[in-house]
């Protein structure tokens, strides 16, 4: 069993890693520079908000529940750690809690913590293979008529989920796998959108019909790597349109069919333009609040069991109508980004 400090350590690599090959989030607005806004106040209250809950008799598997996917928890984690920062805890109390987040996400996901191997495992075995066997796959005959409309969904869905969420995008997209059936070589891969019509985020959304929704694809060939924030690798020279075996598409429960495919993609891309259009006329003190917004709406079902208002408290509004953007490290390079997890934790 590793101990605090390893998992800490491992945590720390595994975003390094993408922090080296990515760099900065910088889409609508660089996140680094408004996280003073109302970071810390975000913590303190996720801090109680879970507090609330252990102190109601909730255990840490029904807090975990609480965020649905280990994605979400998975996201939230580095932003927390400039939170509490700002806050002055001492590192030892930072690392306590990044530990605790990290344990939240053993609930929600059978394999490696930090995807070491390569894999998201979230679905235990036996949980996968019941999948599969209540899954209607369909076989992908013809890549022009199958293949295509299908992945041009599942890249819809990922631009929109950044539309909608910024760069905690993990509060609606997780992608999990690739996982195997017994005695088969395809490689499986799920991808879970939740959360599509946040109303309360955009009104724009509530024209998106469904809920939730589900592609699993099986693959042949590709040699899929997952990271820890649920990026997608595959081997040089390969292609998800030319491997695609088998699909399935399912919404809030219904299976799609390709004609009903296509309206979703038209839905999906409606809303974005409209969304697009709205956020290219905000300001970045707007957008601020927004991004503000977004995360206390991931923490929003915390709150729900208490019938508390889940939205940014007024001192917030305030501190950024007050405030100036951070541009003190406007141009970090990749390594600096490293570093600066480094010295972080």
């Amino acid at each position: 069993m590793e101990n605090q400090k390893e998992i800490i350590e491992h945590f720390k690599k595994a975003v390094s890693e993408i922090w080296l090959r990515d760099g900065q989030n910088t889409w609508p607005i660089e996140i680094n520079s408004i996280v003073h806004l109302f970071m810390d106040i975000f913590v303190d209250e996720l801090i109680k908000d879970i507090e609330r809950l252990e102190a109601g008799g909730f255990s840490d598997e029904q807090v975990a529940h609480k965020f649905r996917t280990a994605a979400r928890v998975i996201r939230l984690i580095m932003p927390c750690v400039l939170g509490m920062k700002s806050l002055g805890l001492p590192i030892e109390k930072q690392r306590e809690h990044v530990f605790y987040l990290l344990s939240l996400v053993k609930h929600l996901k059978y394999g490696d913590l930090f995807n070491r191997d390569g894999k998201n495992i979230v679905f235990s075995p036996a949980v996968f293979q019941q999948t599969v066997d209540e899954t209607k796959m369909i076989p992908a005959a013809n890549h022009r008529k199958s293949s295509l409309p299908v992945h041009k969904l599942c890249a819809i869905l990922w631009n929109y989920a950044e539309c909608v969420c910024f760069k905690t995008h993990g509060l609606i997209r997780e992608f999990h796998g690739p996982y195997r059936s017994r005695g088969e070589q395809e490689e499986i891969l799920i991808r879970d959108f939740n959360c599509l019509n946040p109303a309360e985020l955009w009104e724009e959304c509530k024209t998106v019909k469904y809920g939730n929704v589900r592609v699993v694809t099986a693959y042949e060939g590709l040699q899929m790597r997952i990271d820890i924030y649920n990026n997608v690798s595959i081997k040089d020279g390969s292609s998800y349109i030319n491997s695609l075996k088998s699909y399935s598409i399912e919404a809030d429960g219904k299976i799609l069919d390709l004609d009903e495919v296509d309206r979703l993609c038209k839905e999906l891309a409606d809303v974005m333009i409209a969304v697009t259009t709205k956020i290219e006329g905000l300001h970045w003190k707007q957008l601020a609040e927004k991004y503000a917004e977004i995360f206390w709406f991931s923490k929003k079902e915390l709150r729900d069991e208490f019938e508390l208002d889940w939205r940014i408290p007024r001192v917030v509004k305030e501190r950024i109508e007050n405030g100036e953007l951070n541009t003190r490290l406007p141009n970090l390079s990749q390594r600096e980004l490293q570093r600066m997890l480094r010295i972080s934790l």
